[in-house]
C-alpha cells in the first residue's frame, strides 16, 4: 500500500495544482484537457484507496503502529483530493446534495493550493520514508 498511497496523493495533488500553472504554461493546459473526462473516476479512486488506507487496521510486525499511524497523514490528504477532484460527481448522487456539499466544496476550493502541494509533498514523504510516523 506504500506505492499506491504514495503515487495517488502525488497525482491528486498534481490535479489540484494545474489550475495554478495554466497561464504560463500552455502544455499544462493541454495535459487538464485530457486529463477531464477521467477526473471523476481518478478522484473516486483516489478517495477510496485513501479511505481504505486510513481504516484498514494493521497487524504484526515489530512496529505495529508505525504503517497505520505513518499512513494517517497521506491517507487523510488522499481523500481530501479525492473529494476535490470528485465533488461535482458527488453532487449528482441522490442525498448527498445539500449545505453540508456546498460548504465542504467551498472550503476545499478555498484551500486547494495548499492541500495539492501538501498531498505531494506528503505523497513523495510517504514514497521515500514510510517507515516514520507521521502524526
Amino acid at each position: 500500500m506504500v506505492f499506491f498511497l504514495g503515487l495517488v496523493c502525488i497525482i491528486g495533488g498534481v490535479i489540484m495544482v494545474l489550475p495554478l500553472f495554466m497561464e504560463k504554461h500552455p502544455g499544462v493546459k493541454v495535459l487538464d484537457e485530457k486529463l477531464a473526462p477521467y477526473k471523476i473516476i481518478i478522484g473516486l479512486a483516489i478517495l477510496v484507496i485513501g479511505a481504505i488506507t486510513f481504516i484498514v487496521p494493521f497487524h504484526g510486525g515489530e512496529k505495529p503502529l508505525i504503517p497505520f499511524l505513518g499512513d494517517l497523514i497521506p491517507s487523510v490528504f488522499a481523500m481530501l483530493t479525492g473529494l476535490f477532484i470528485s465533488v461535482d460527481f458527488l453532487e449528482t448522487l441522490k442525498g448527498i446534495k445539500g449545505p453540508f456539499m456546498e460548504k465542504l466544496k467551498s472550503g476545499l476550493s478555498k484551500y486547494q493550493f495548499p492541500l495539492g502541494f501538501g498531498s505531494i509533498f506528503f505523497g513523495l514523504l510517504h514514497w521515500f520514508i514510510f517507515k516514520v510516523l507521521f502524526f
